[in-house]
């Protein structure tokens, strides 16, 4: 099991430093920056000095002139001159800068949009987990019933619908004028700052949110526990299980719902990040100040301090989410240690 972590978190550091080389890369070859987006906005022109240091390379080598006459192309070694081990180095004396918006510390910004992206997410992946797990056995022990093959009908529409359209139309039906205006729009006018305290307070303001970030995904789900139990219903251990007098129930609950969560556990692998990247589009739908809000509206200011902070701490949950998912998939599973 040791040399397993160990071979897993050689495996991630590499990973994680590909992806975060390859995301500041992208984030370099973005045109404009936010003081051109400032200037442009007071309908002000800003020229490039003409004495202007040129830019620091983006990593430890580059790539040579590739069309040059004289040579083809080669790597050029940069040294520790480049932005990378810079920007590297600041985030290993836990400086993350400052946001080029309002010149709030990156971590103080961090941290008031955190509580709300949590407040919303943690529920909603509670609410995702038990109801596909609930629905993924009523499937199992209600196959061929109408009232099933409505509900698969249904999630499997809701499944195709893409985010932004459901909480469009939420909002047309629940919060208008013209039709029920019964549910809030979003968290202007909210009667706490607490998103914590919201719940208790005025739980309405998180009705529509928490619908638009699990109904789409309740159908994956669900057809993913669903086809596990079906799969392990023709094991051997099913029939010994029934023949015990168990109640159906809860044999499904004792013997086919353990063996049937290792791809449930391989999605949760997406949780980690899920909880503080936040939902972009939902986010921004709602007005909720969360971590989705926050990454929005930095990469529209080109904020890009701010940006890569959320990257950074992104690309690493991520990394991390894989590997613990692959820690519990071998505690799930005896069988992969034998296999590896």
């Amino acid at each position: 099991m040791l040399r397993f972590i160990l071979s897993r978190f050689i495996t991630g550091a590499f990973a994680f430093m590909a992806i975060l080389w390859l995301g500041l890369w992208i984030i370099r070859q973005i045109p404009g920056s936010h003081a051109e987006l400032a200037a442009w906005e007071a309908e002000a022109e800003q020229s490039t000095p003409a004495g202007q240091e040129a830019p620091l390379p983006g990593f430890y080598w580059s790539i040579g002139s590739i069309f040059s006459k004289s040579r083809g192309p080669f790597l050029q070694w940069n040294g520790t001159g480049n932005s990378f081990h810079l920007w590297a180095c600041r985030y290993a004396k836990m400086d993350f800068g400052n946001s080029l918006v309002d010149g709030l510390p990156v971590k103080e910004k961090f941290r008031r949009a955190l509580p709300w992206s949590m407040a919303l997410q943690l529920p909603a992946i509670a609410l995702l987990l038990l109801l596909s797990v609930w629905l993924a056995l009523e499937a199992v022990m209600r196959s061929g019933s109408w009232s099933m093959a409505i509900a698969d009908r249904l999630l499997t529409g809701l499944y195709a619908v893409p985010g932004f359209w459901l909480a469009t139309v939420l909002l047309l039906l629940f919060a208008n004028a013209e039709c029920l205006q019964i549910l809030p729009t979003g968290m202007h006018g909210a009667p706490s700052p607490n998103p914590y305290r919201l719940w208790w307070v005025a739980p309405q303001y998180y009705l529509l949110p928490l619908l638009c970030l699990v109904l789409p995904s309740l159908a994956y789900l669900q057809r993913l526990v669903r086809n596990g139990l079906l799969e392990h219903l023709q094991k051997p251990h099913w029939k010994r299980a029934l023949s015990t007098g168990l109640p159906i129930r809860t044999a499904l609950l004792m013997e086919a719902l353990p063996a049937a969560l290792p791809p449930l556990v391989t999605w949760m692998a997406g949780v980690l990040p899920a909880l503080v990247s936040g939902s972009v589009i939902i986010e921004q739908i709602f007005s909720i100040p969360g971590l989705g809000r926050l990454l929005y509206q930095s990469i529209a200011v080109r904020d890009w301090p701010m940006v890569q902070f959320l990257f950074f701490l992104g690309s690493a949950l991520t990394v991390l989410g894989f590997m613990c998912s692959d820690l519990l998939l071998r505690w799930l599973d005896p069988r992969l240690k034998q296999t590896a």
